[in-house]
């Protein structure tokens, strides 16, 4: 084992282009940061009965991080990020016990690119979810019912190696892999994914392809359907309901984004389509979306967006309207309100984050703070 580890650890010293023979510059960057944001939002139906909370995270993710990098000379650098989400309203980390949920890696750059270990984004939301509607709508409500296509970053690449080529004239490439760590079955828990970025002045175009083994997904809590594929997702009563997550063996996703930038407009889209593949067949959800940010006057932005995403004989439909004022470079208030519409037999209401409705109609309003340092 420790043979192989030095073969690979010179494999990915040649790779990145290694220091020179010299005394390494000790030029260290350490950079804080972080996101709050939090509002009282009212949604008109979950499970039958309307509900007013203080909510979190929606404009932005609530996050707490750093990132740090050191010259070695000859070009490479040491990088290392670690961050962190929780809830401004109560303070709880999203997943118990995990601290740094979202970023944990330590790699190196060169003027080939960057390779880097640990926990990372996963490859759909680097290159597709940046150009969608969750993030320049800026409402987490924004993504896709049942948050299963990757466009947030959500869940991301354990145990994961990532690599990201240089700029070339506005393009980069990437690749991520993560070891499912399985004893007698490489397979099991392993992803991985590609995808490609590109700007250009006021363009800026995004492609993604992920696929993940066994994954475990909250379809029942998310999205309210009580089976799926020959599964069970939820029993119990209307007013105590009993879930259980689908078990997929394989979930691929494919996904395309563009947004465009001229005179205080920007028009953005993207379409993504994600296959849920089981024991007893597969079923697959495909979601086209466009939205529209206008700049009103030097310090506000109406945000609009549109989504449609269908799956199984049912489709929900989304409409969005966001109004933005920023205070400064790093506060902004905003008011939101967000509805959907459900389709077909099976099918409810289900605004992404907000819980599931009785019936096919739901609409959330929302207002916010929201706080970058």
């Amino acid at each position: 084992m420790r043979r192989q580890l030095c073969v690979g650890g010179w494999a990915l010293f040649q790779l990145l282009g290694s220091a020179q023979a010299q005394t390494p510059a000790q030029n260290t960057s350490v950079t804080v940061y972080g996101s709050l944001d939090a509002g009282p939002t009212h949604v008109s139906n979950v499970r039958g009965h309307a509900v007013t909370l203080v909510d979190d995270g929606i404009y932005q993710a609530d996050r707490f991080g750093m990132r740090a990098s050191e010259d070695l000379g000859g070009g490479m650098q040491a990088i290392v990020q670690l961050e962190g989400g929780f809830g401004t309203s109560t303070g709880v980390q999203p997943r118990s016990g995990v601290l740094f949920n979202r970023l944990a890696f330590v790699g190196l750059s060169g003027s080939l690119g960057t390779v880097a270990l640990g926990h990372h984004s996963n490859m759909m939301f680097d290159a597709v979810g940046k150009l969608s509607n969750g993030v320049l709508f800026a409402s987490f409500n924004a993504f896709h019912p049942g948050n299963f296509d990757e466009t947030a970053n959500v869940g991301g690449l354990d145990n994961g190696i990532k690599y990201t080529s240089p700029d070339f004239n506005g393009l980069k490439l990437g690749a991520g892999y993560a070891l499912g760590e399985q004893p007698g079955d490489a397979s099991r828990n392993r992803a991985w994914g590609v995808n490609a970025s590109y700007a250009n002045g006021p363009i800026r175009l995004g492609a993604g392809w992920t696929s993940a083994n066994n994954k475990v997904l909250n379809l029942g809590q998310s999205l309210g359907i009580r089976t799926l594929l020959g599964q069970t997702l939820i029993a119990g009563t209307a007013s105590v309901p009993v879930f259980t997550p689908l078990q997929a063996n394989n979930v691929r996703n494919t996904g395309l984004g563009a947004s465009y930038a001229l005179d205080g407009v920007l028009v953005h889209g993207a379409w993504l389509r994600s296959r849920i593949q089981t024991a007893a067949g597969e079923v697959a959800m495909s979601t086209p979306e466009l939205g529209v940010n206008v700049r009103v006057g030097a310090a506000a932005s109406l945000n609009t967006s549109l989504a449609s995403s269908h799956m199984a004989g049912m489709r929900w439909r989304q409409a969005g309207l966001n109004y933005v004022y920023s205070l400064s470079r790093r506060t902004e208030i905003y008011a939101m309100a967000i509805m959907q519409q459900a389709h077909g037999n099976g099918a409810v209401a289900a605004i992404n984050g907000l819980g599931y409705a009785s019936g096919q109609r739901q609409h959330a309003l929302r207002l916010g703070v929201h706080h970058l340092f």
